[in-house]
């Protein structure tokens, strides 16, 4: 008798997104690990979602997670230009809606980020108890110093 896969749900990745950026301390680090380190932040969320999980990946499996993100990665960043350009001709109002249309993309991110995540987890065996998703994740930036914050344990 063999046991049904683990399957994760995009919904839930972005209340635990939601929560934990609003800690103190890891909005600023997933900025500069983006802006500095050229890392992604709904990857590094989703790896430390994994990690509180205690859901370890294979270096392959977190591999794949990169490679999901070329397109969608390169669209948020275009659109982060432009909104950046576009700020100083837009009142208030006119801002937030960039903003709030920032986050149906980044969203849409998170969604392809789970249903690989999904797909990598069908090809590999459940390992449950110590996972450092994150942390190899920050090592392979040279960002392990931002590992604190980015996990609120700081």
């Amino acid at each position: 008798m063999t046991s049904e896969p683990l399957r994760f749900y995009h919904q839930d990745f972005w209340q635990f997104s939601l929560s934990h950026y609003a800690q103190a301390g890891v909005q600023s680090a997933c900025l500069c690990l983006q802006n500095s380190y050229q890392g992604n932040v709904n990857l590094a969320l989703l790896l430390h979602w994994l990690d509180c999980q205690h859901q370890s990946l294979t270096d392959s499996s977190q591999h794949q997670l990169i490679t999901c993100l070329g397109a969608s990665d390169n669209l948020l960043q275009q659109y982060r230009t432009m909104r950046d350009q576009l700020k100083p001709l837009l009142d208030e109002a006119g801002y937030k809606q960039l903003l709030a249309f920032e986050l149906k993309l980044e969203k849409g991110q998170q969604q392809a980020l789970i249903a690989q995540l999904n797909l990598c987890l069908l090809q590999q065996t459940p390992h449950h108890g110590s996972t450092d998703n994150l942390k190899r994740y920050c090592e392979q930036l040279g960002a392990s110093q931002l590992l604190p914050q980015l996990t609120a344990t700081n």
